[in-house]
């Protein structure tokens, strides 16, 4: 079997030159009869206009991997922690699990409620006996968080089974760099730790004996090309296994809880 090694991205313009306008921003006058140059500050940009904050998913135009990844692992009874609009928990309650959502942000709890899903106001202690469910789902949590210590205790010590996470992958990311492209993780604003499978295995660990990490979420090369022949050529490559995909933008993880 084969892995293609990198990606590559490329921009290519007739001309162009930049102007300073302040010592912080630029303007990028392009030489290309599809482009307006009468406007100037079309093609300027500032941080803020790419680095933004994420925001939760919404019930109906959620992930579905994530719902079939809890599917395949998850209990009867589910703590959606983190919840956010309730996306996830309300996917698994209309397929009979019973879920209850907890989140920091009372807006979003607001959406929940609305989705049908029983929920609570937490900070950094649960509101919970020890071992009340069957299984807690920390679904792309974690890298927003500040004490990621305090929320892996609390979620191991309400879970009966098991602890289902998901994060943003960053592994491989030199090589990313290397070829001018990233994951469209590390454009989020409001990121404050950045796993790979190791570190995340380690971290799981701490409180788990019986740890699964898979990568997911692959990056396929054919995104990059156009509708053409060797678009059609890739996909079917990888669709019939003569290619593998190297990169992948997440992290599941499945982690048992410890017997007392």
């Amino acid at each position: 079997m084969v892995e293609y090694p990198f990606l590559i991205g490329q921009l290519a313009f007739g001309r162009f030159k930049l102007l300073q306008e302040r010592s912080d921003q630029f303007v990028l006058f392009i030489d290309h009869q599809a482009v307006d140059n009468t406007r100037p500050y079309m093609a300027t940009g500032t941080r803020a206009d790419y680095y933004q904050p994420g925001f939760p998913a919404e019930p109906g135009r959620h992930y579905g991997a994530f719902v079939r990844f809890a599917r395949r692992h998850a209990g009867q009874t589910v703590l959606d922690l983190g919840c956010g609009f309730g996306a996830y928990s309300s996917a698994l309650a209309a397929e009979g699990l019973s879920c209850f959502g907890c989140d920091i942000n009372v807006d979003y709890l607001r959406r929940a409620v609305g989705s049908g899903i029983p929920v609570a106001s937490v900070d950094s202690l649960l509101p919970f006996r020890d071992r009340t469910f069957d299984t807690v789902m920390i679904f792309e949590v974690l890298e927003h968080v500040a004490d990621v210590g305090s929320v892996l205790s609390e979620a191991f010590r309400v879970a009966r089974k098991n602890v289902l996470v998901t994060v943003p992958n960053s592994e491989n990311i030199e090589q990313m760099k290397a070829n001018d492209v990233t994951y469209a993780h590390m454009l989020s604003s409001d990121h404050l730790h950045f796993f790979e499978p190791a570190s995340l295995d380690g971290l799981l660990r701490q409180y788990s004996k019986d740890v699964s990490i898979e990568r997911a979420d692959p990056i396929y090369p054919f995104w990059f090309v156009g509708r053409s022949l060797p678009f059609y050529g890739l996909k079917l490559l990888f669709r019939f296994g003569l290619l593998k995909p190297r990169f992948f933008s997440r992290l599941y993880a499945v982690a048992s809880v410890r017997e007392n």
